[in-house]
């Protein structure tokens, strides 16, 4: 049974309340770490290439290369902006696999699992990417353009004239919807896999018209629903890491009580495996950013032994923290979802909440009653 939808701002206000499911916090959280993987990798190839020994990566950064480097090949450099650049795609990938479960529970399906909302994730990718093409083709194309009419202006007395007669219309105009599509595709990062996730079928073009259409017709209300649903992403995850980070100390309590040193040992590796002091995790531990009102992870003391044990514990806790982030993205992605339905009711009065679910099931609690003429 479908629940009423109000499409206003109360719809947004309940993200925190429905991306707070086993299902939605798995999806976001594989394609968190896939990001994340991706990541690491291309750091890893990026120092490699730049002449730093593998030893010397390892037993200065491990797991967490989580810092800016200044390299001095600038192919190392473009090789962590292309990891960089994966990542985020794998962010976009998140929250279009917790979008298309939320767009289905709003249709009436409650069953559509986290497997399900991830296969049809990795069937959209195509789309996404073209998507994301299609955007820097066309900021592309515009800026070889007005580079070619750039050298226009080499030419003596005649180029200078044609610049500045022409620098209105069309050159700046034109840069205008250039500038106009860098911020699009900006935020298309969050937009874009939404509007895929909406449709049910692999199309880019009609994904790409709802991504500019909202931002033409609905900037305000666009803007605010993204606004309220970060300020309750990152309260809520906040919330989260506060609780689990008292689990952890609550649990080291009582192991230590336990199992003795040994166990403080085990959990004093495992610390000084992790990236305490990265910004990523203050970001974390903080309610907001540039707001000293949180907590912070102390290190309960040093321990140079790496067993396996301490690396599964490091591992243990790293994982911890991509289930917050993927908290986190679930209600970003919730808030997106259900402001996307809303808009898509203002601007076009189209309700997606009317629309069939993709995969219409059998309803076996409420099985159809057989004629007498039909075989059982």
């Amino acid at each position: 049974m479908r629940e009423p939808f109000p499409h206003d701002i109360r719809a947004i206000l309940t993200a925190p309340g429905k991306a707070l499911s086993l299902k939605k916090i798995f999806s976001a959280s594989i394609f968190l770490l896939a990001g994340y993987a991706v990541y690491l990798v291309f750091t890893y190839l990026a120092l490699l290439y730049d002449g730093v020994n593998f030893d010397y990566i390892w037993q200065s950064y491990g797991m967490f290369p989580l810092k800016q480097f200044a390299f001095d090949a600038q192919v190392a450099g473009g090789i962590q902006i292309f990891g960089i650049v994966l990542s985020l795609l794998c962010l976009s990938l998140a929250i279009m696999s917790n979008a298309v479960i939320h767009f289905e529970e709003l249709r009436g399906d409650f069953f559509f699992s986290s497997m399900a909302a991830i296969k049809f994730t990795i069937g959209r990718i195509p789309t996404l990417l073209l998507g994301y093409l299609s955007l820097g083709f066309l900021v592309g194309i515009i800026s070889f353009l007005t580079f070619l009419v750039g050298l226009i202006g080499r030419i003596p007395y005649i180029g200078e004239f044609l610049i500045g007669a022409f620098y209105i219309v069309p050159i700046f105009i034109t840069l205008v919807f250039t500038v106009f599509i860098v911020f699009v595709s900006i935020v298309g990062v969050l937009l874009l896999p939404v509007a895929i996730a909406a449709r049910k079928e692999k199309e880019v073009f009609d994904s790409l018209l709802q991504l500019f259409s909202v931002i033409i017709k609905e900037p305000v209300r666009f803007v605010w629903y993204t606004a309220v649903t970060a300020v309750m992403a990152k309260m809520a995850s906040f919330i989260m890491a506060y609780l689990f980070y008292r689990t952890i100390q609550f649990s080291r309590i009582l192991l230590i009580t336990g199992g003795g040193d040994k166990i403080e040992r085990l959990f004093n590796s495992a610390y000084a495996m992790l990236p305490l002091d990265s910004p990523v995790l203050s970001f974390i531990t903080n309610i907001f950013p540039g707001i000293a009102f949180g907590f912070s992870f102390a290190r309960w003391g040093y321990d140079t032994e790496q067993s396996l044990g301490a690396v599964l514990l490091a591992i243990s806790f790293f994982l911890i923290f991509i289930v917050i982030l993927g908290y986190m993205v679930s209600v970003l992605s919730a808030g997106l979802a259900r402001g996307f339905v809303v808009i898509r009711r203002m601007k076009d009065d189209y309700l997606i909440v009317d629309e069939d679910p993709i995969s219409a099931g059998e309803d076996y609690a409420n099985p159809p009653f057989k004629k007498d003429n039909e075989k059982s």
